[in-house]
């Protein structure tokens, strides 16, 4: 274990004055600088070189932007465990990645660049482009690398890995040629989402998620029967993908109905249950037939007048998937413009046309629209609709749209030509490898088994730019295709210098062509590039030795656990295991932590182009530890809030947390406890000692468990109530134990006692709150324990002897603050506060529970504030028989008047009281002074009351009573108290150091009180650490005028 001579960034080996008041972002920068200063991390490594290995992968952020918080929730949670592995023995992987290539960081090149699409790329220059995407590649990750340094993570930020990396993209080859090998590759023309703002297509898991609540200029359209006198009706919500139409679907088994409607010359044809469409008065169902009867059925072009149009024989297809409601009941179908179109459109081997280019603009052909961006063919199309009879109706309608996944703009479906992976043979290993795989939450794996069972082949190539060359040399002499597994291999095939170029990017890979194995002619390599999710997609090979050192990279694969946000699923969960399935037929990952989205405190969602909450503006605001605390407090299987209000109250426990070490690191700095001394468990533990000690064994033994299981939320939530427990019962019920002058054995124990609890907490929190932990360790262990280690980072996770582990103290603990607390509650009712001295305090309750409370009672005296506690076997010396009406046999009898008997037995005296319980026992009725008539008994109901002065309560089996009457001593003493707490709270806002002596005067007009301080003089004195008490100093410091008992008293101090 690394340990050195204390020499700290933090104090100078001695404890140092901790303030109360934490600045979260002050101490965090003095960490930074110690781990920097004296290279922790470095240490860390070393220290654990020869360990067992804790096989991780970094799913790569992208280095296209600087952090948002919601970034920060998975990077916590990956430096958490890293740092808790550590802890624990392990050798870890401390790699970070960034995925660098794709069309996020095209778009925002093109937006630095003032650029508005590919055109503007290709005039710019491809070469000045790809370097212009690397140099912001370079940017945003040594920006990410800064901002998650402030947040505390640890890694090797000098050997980060970078998906655009020739070695990364080699590795792709590798894999892509091994599909080629499996027969799974291939070229197809097939509709494809396609993005006219960036003019590439987008793949399946892109789309997901990726549909916005938008208007469109949706129409219903009247179309001609060539066999019948009749117009069939189609509605769409994409008008410019009529001048595809080759067809109309119906469904065969639904009811058809033809209408007639008032001032219409033709009939109209539509499903019968979607008659509400028309909107028309005076509509009649003219006929009824099945759907069946209408396939087969010819139609007139909608625009005959557009040349793609001739020649195409228009007719009606069955097809079992028409809704009776959506729309008419009848399908336009446009096979060039839509996916499920193209595939009927296959199945009846319809025409397939393509209206529109990559820009989004019709092409020649398509007559009066040649020329018009399809998001402005909506209102000439209309008009052109209207003018030829065959508009019925157009509106605005709401529905969900997909959008570009990057640049937001919408999205349209066209025919294009793309490369594809087949995932028809890999789809059934796949799902087996996912099933073997354990999922956290457990929904997640059944979310990764729904993807996979209904996943399409992989559109694996992008028309674009800076992105992985697809290897795909395609000869144009004889059509053969040559897929290149390596920069070796290519440099065999080609007669260029391969090893020449700059770099495996566009345009340099561009200027390399090989000799066709088959024919040997000059074949180019395509122009596409890959789809950016194969670059994560490689990286448990392409990271770990694979290519150049497979004995190693066998002990490194398979990652033990990865961990990343949900959406990952069908992005790099997917990618990874299809990878891996590919050429090892297994998933390259054994255990997957996935959590949901970061949203506002408001529940606002995020949102790149609206609300957001940057990272630096968080991390300034509330703290790193803060962002960090929040986010391992969150149920991985939820969205979790962030906002400052949250942040705010996370602070405020943490404070707890920081309050308590303050507590102790300012004493211990006074008294200077040797418990280097103490070997084992000291002798002269109290129970409070003991019960402390107890519940730090189980906040250990059930934190450790929870972490191996990586749920840091069941870590934070013992923490709080652990720190809640021992902030509010040990420390207050034990502080006059840290007071005391001098040196004695019950002081050693307390301190060792809080020692040991704080320490253990410190390393427990320390993969959570890295920052506090480490002030703490540097400013309390470092100085009690010399040789520590130099970190609370570089220590070894707390495994505590199990002898602390004391299960019957806490039982008897916890009866003592059942004790307490229903004796609290009884002072609360009486109105008596707790600094007001009483006689007694009675229980009543089982043997067992009185034996645990033997060793206690002095800690329950001190809390109830009471001289003694008697023992009763039962409630009765405390109660007297009583009397009260029962309002459900008295209203009746009484009617009006019971509020007026109700009232006269609440004045009853003790002894009227007594007399009537001895008649209630002897006659039939009784007689209520104040009362002319006798009432009946069976009105009233006879019940145990407190006597005069004593109050009592029940709780868990355990019977208390307070004596509520204090005498004139306790009263005076009751002032005593409160003139002290007043006194304590003058000092601390005079700002006193807390072993700082003072002049103390107490003056006040009352004989009373002025008798009861003399009297008390040595308890305030000594309580205030005043050398001397006056009734007046010449130039106090504070002066304050508090009201006690029977008269007002001035207090005085100045500093002695």
């Amino acid at each position: 274990m690394a340990t050195e001579t204390p020499n700290r960034q933090f104090g100078d080996g001695a404890i140092e004055q901790v303030d109360s008041k934490y600045d979260f972002h002050q101490l965090e920068e003095q960490v930074l600088d110690f781990w920097k200063m004296r290279d922790c991390f470095g240490k860390l490594v070393e220290q654990n070189s020869d360990k067992p290995l804790f096989r991780f992968i970094d799913g790569p952020i992208t280095a296209n932007n600087s952090m948002g918080v919601h970034h920060a929730w998975g990077r916590s949670i990956k430096d958490m465990f890293l740092r808790y592995k550590s802890m624990g023995g392990h050798r870890c992987i401390f790699q970070n990645g960034f995925d660098c290539q794709g069309l996020w960081v095209e778009v925002e090149v093109e937006r630095e660049l003032g650029f508005r699409g590919k055109p503007d790329i290709l005039e710019y220059g491809l070469q000045a482009f790809s370097e212009a995407c690397r140099e912001r590649v370079n940017t945003y990750s040594s920006i990410i690398t800064d901002q998650s340094i402030r947040l505390g993570q640890w890694m090797d930020w000098d050997n980060s890995y970078y998906t655009h990396d020739d070695s990364n993209i080699e590795g792709i080859w590798h894999f892509l040629k091994k599909c080629y090998e499996n027969n799974w590759l291939y070229k197809g023309g097939v509709v494809m989402p396609w993005c006219p703002r960036c003019g590439t297509s987008l793949s399946e898991h892109e789309m997901s998620g990726s549909y916005v609540d938008t208007e469109h200029r949706s129409v219903f359209v009247k179309i001609e029967l060539k066999e019948r006198n009749s117009d069939i009706l189609v509605w769409t919500t994409t008008p410019w993908t009529l001048t595809a139409n080759v067809a109309l679907a119906v469904n065969p088994e639904l009811d058809y109905a033809e209408v007639a409607m008032e001032g219409e010359e033709r009939t109209v044809i539509l499903s019968q249950k979607a008659m509400g469409v028309l909107r028309a008065p005076g509509c009649k169902i003219v006929s009824t037939f099945k759907g069946a009867d209408l396939v087969g059925l010819h139609y007139e072009p909608i625009f005959p007048e557009i040349p793609i149009q001739e020649g195409v024989d228009h007719l009606i297809v069955p097809w079992d998937a028409v809704d009776a409601v959506e729309g008419t009941g009848v399908v336009h179908i446009a096979p060039g413009c839509g996916r499920e179109d193209f595939d009927l459109g296959t199945e009846h081997g319809l025409a397939v046309l393509s209206p529109v280019n990559e820009e989004a603009v019709f092409v020649q052909g398509c007559g009066w629209l040649e020329g018009k961006n399809v998001l402005d063919s909506a209102e000439p199309i209309v008009e052109r609709l209207k003018k030829d009879g065959k508009l019925l109706r157009d509106y605005m309608h709401e529905h969900s749209y997909p959008v570009c996944w990057r640049c937001k703009e919408e999205i349209i479906f066209r025919l294009v030509e793309e490369w594809f992976i087949s995932s028809e043979e890999i789809r059934p290993r796949m799902m087996k490898a996912a099933a073997a795989v354990q999922w956290q939450p457990e929904f997640i794996g059944l979310r990764m088994q729904d993807w996979l069972k209904n996943m399409g082949d992989w559109c694996i190539s992008r028309k674009r730019f800076w992105g992985l060359p697809l290897p795909f040399y395609d000869c144009q002499s004889c059509g053969n295709l040559t897929v290149v597994g390596s920069k070796k291999e290519l440099s065999e095939l080609s007669d260029d210098d391969v090893d020449g170029i700059t770099e495996l990017h566009r345009p340099w890979i561009d200027a390399v062509e090989i000799n066709c194995p088959k024919c040997g002619a000059k074949a180019p390599r395509v122009v596409e590039v890959g789809d950016c999710w194969l670059d994560a997609g490689i990286v448990p090979y392409a990271t770990t030795g694979y290519f150049d050192d497979i004995e190693t990279w066998k002990t490194l694969y398979p990652a033990e656990w990865i961990s990343e946000m949900r959406e990952q699923v069908r992005l790099w969960f997917y990618s990874m295991l299809f990878v891996g399935v590919t050429l090892h037929d297994r998933a390259p990952y054994e255990r997957v932590l996935a959590y949901e989205r970061v949203v506002g405190e408001d529940g606002t969602m995020f949102s790149k182009t609206g609300y957001m909450i940057n990272f630096d503006d968080a991390v300034d605001t509330v703290g790193a530890d803060v962002i960090r605390y929040l986010f391992a407090a969150a149920n991985v299987a939820n969205d979790v809030r962030f906002g400052y209000g949250l942040g705010e109250m996370a602070k405020r426990r943490l404070l707890v947390f920081w309050n308590v070490y303050a507590f102790y690191a300012n004493y211990a700095r006074l008294d200077q406890p040797d418990l280097s001394a103490v070997s084992g468990i000291p002798v002269g533990l109290t129970e409070s000692d003991r019960w402390l000690l107890s519940l730090t064994y189980n906040f250990v033994s059930e934190s450790t468990g929870f972490m191996d299981e990586y749920d840091t939320a069941s870590v934070v939530r013992l923490f709080d109530d652990f720190v809640t427990e021992m902030s509010n019962w040990y420390v207050r019920t034990n502080r006059r134990r840290f007071w005391k002058d001098g040196s004695s054995e019950d002081k050693t124990a307390c301190y060792w006692t809080l020692y040991q609890t704080l320490k253990a907490l410190t390393q427990v929190m320390a993969p959570i709150i890295p920052f506090m932990t480490e002030s703490i360790w540097q400013n309390v262990v470092r100085p009690t324990e010399p040789n520590s280690p130099i970190s609370v980072h570089l220590s070894v996770w707390p495994k505590l002897d199990e002898e602390l582990g004391n299960a019957e103290i806490l039982e008897q603990m916890e009866n003592a603050r059942t004790v307490v607390s229903l004796a609290l509650r009884l002072r609360k009712e009486a109105g008596l506060k707790v600094r007001q001295p009483l006689a007694t305090l009675y229980v009543v309750a089982e043997q067992p529970v009185k034996d645990s409370l033997t060793d206690l009672v002095e800690l329950v005296q001190e809390e109830v504030n009471v001289r003694a506690i008697e023992w009763l076997d039962s409630d009765e010396s405390l109660t007297v028989p009583s009397l009260i009406l029962d309002p459900q046999k008295a209203g009746p009898v009484l009617r009006d008047s019971l509020p007026k008997v109700r009232s006269l037995m609440e004045t009853l005296s003790p002894e009227q009281m007594s007399a009537l319980v001895d008649d209630y026992g002897s006659q039939d009725g009784l007689r209520l002074p104040g009362w002319e008539e006798v009432l009946p008994k069976e009105l009233f109901s006879l019940l145990e009351k407190p006597k005069a002065n004593v109050s009592f309560g029940e709780e868990d089996g355990i019977f208390v009573a307070l004596d509520t009457l204090p005498t004139q001593t306790l009263v005076r003493e009751g002032w005593i108290r409160e003139i002290l707490r007043q006194s304590q709270v003058l000092r601390r806002d005079a700002g006193l150091q807390m072993d700082q002596r003072i002049h103390l005067a107490i003056s006040t007009s009352s004989e009373e009180i002025r008798s009861a301080v003399s009297e008390w003089e040595e308890l305030v004195t000594e309580e205030t650490l005043a050398v001397d008490l006056a009734e007046s100093l010449d130039s106090p410091l504070l002066v304050k005028e508090v009201e006690v008992g029977p008269g007002s008293v001035r207090l005085e101090l100045t500093a002695a």
